[in-house]
């Protein structure tokens, strides 16, 4: 049993994050709702203590409304003691489960299955706005956290959404073996464990990063020295989130991937990355999903109100600046 749980997130500072929007149109899934912290703008009929927050837990990481999965639905599991705006937020349950709605627009149900707890939280506390880790150690099963008070745009919530999917698609039981340890294991260790031979990530890995992998393991301990391997390297890179490490850059690849409109542009590794993706028929089934629900053609932009961001426009104003804020954290 695993007592370190590898935590990715997706970090990010509002002031500094643009998207250009090939079409200024959106899908109104309602998700700018204005809260009013002296109104109680969600159902709370289930959530007794709402009125009582003294009886609730305090969470460390901003934690505001923890949520199980059950099939289509998501059932309150318990809210955290908070008061304030946040107050506001938990209450406002009527968003929690409009985020919910847009989360499975981006993840098919047979996905789903691989996700056992959905939190609502402020990302004011940690900086960022989504994040995914094991809720097994097996990694069966994990826990998608959305930050509640950075989900007001929407394609930059759902650019969150299928980033941090691509973690759980990536690192999942099928995809990587929580049993082997670092020691033993022959192909890349995750973090979570040794990834199979045949998975995304170790595909990625012993493809495109294993000939600049000793260069990684010195530049990746200070700012400076990323910045400068980024730079070295940024042709093999979708975006500069992508070079600090092969988890986050298989989850940046992904939603290039899905986000595109075109396919691989050229022979870059970049683009060879994104070939990877191309290569394997379910995750062209999973981005002709996303895109047709989130209202874009397989092929091209339609004619109907679309939600996804423009390809490599989200941007972090600080990639290195805090690696255990900025690309994981570890939780006992």
């Amino acid at each position: 049993m695993k007592n370190i749980k590898l935590v990715f997130i997706l970090s990010i500072l509002l002031s500094f994050v643009t998207f250009n929007s090939c079409n200024t149109e959106e899908i109104d899934d309602g998700l700018t709702t204005s809260v009013n912290p002296d109104t109680n703008t969600g159902d709370t009929t289930n959530n007794p203590d709402n009125t009582d927050n003294a009886n609730n837990p305090t969470g460390s990481d901003g934690e505001i409304t923890l949520y199980t999965i059950d099939g289509e639905n998501i059932v309150k599991k318990q809210d955290y003691k908070v008061t304030g705006q946040d107050l506001a937020y938990q209450q406002d349950t009527k968003k929690h489960q409009q985020l919910w709605s847009l989360t499975k627009k981006i993840i098919p149900a047979n996905y789903r299955t691989k996700m056992s707890e959905f939190l609502i939280y402020n990302g004011e506390v940690s900086g960022s706005a989504g994040f995914v880790f094991e809720t097994k150690s097996d990694l069966s099963k994990w826990q998608m956290g959305i930050a509640i008070n950075f989900a007001d745009d929407q394609k930059e919530l759902a650019y969150t959404l299928i980033h941090e999917f691509g973690h759980i698609l990536t690192l999942n039981n099928d995809q990587v073996d929580a049993n082997i340890n670092e020691t033993t294991c022959s192909n890349y260790y995750t973090g979570e464990g040794c990834a199979k031979t045949a998975s995304y990530i170790n595909k990625l890995q012993s493809n495109y990063w294993a000939d600049i992998w000793s260069e990684f393991i010195k530049a990746k301990d200070t700012e400076t020295a990323m910045e400068s391997f980024y730079s070295k390297y940024s042709s093999r890179y979708v975006t500069q989130y992508a070079s600090t490490n092969p988890g986050e850059d298989i989850a940046e690849v992904f939603a290039t991937f899905v986000t595109r409109n075109s396919g691989v542009n050229g022979s870059s590794i970049a683009e060879q990355k994104i070939q990877l993706m191309y290569d394997h028929n379910e995750l062209i089934e999973l981005r002709n999903y996303i895109r047709n629900n989130l209202g874009a053609s397989s092929t091209s932009r339609s004619s109907k109100k679309s939600i996804l961001p423009t390809p490599g426009s989200w941007k972090q104003a600080n990639t290195f600046g805090n690696p255990n804020k900025s690309h994981c954290l570890h939780k006992k």
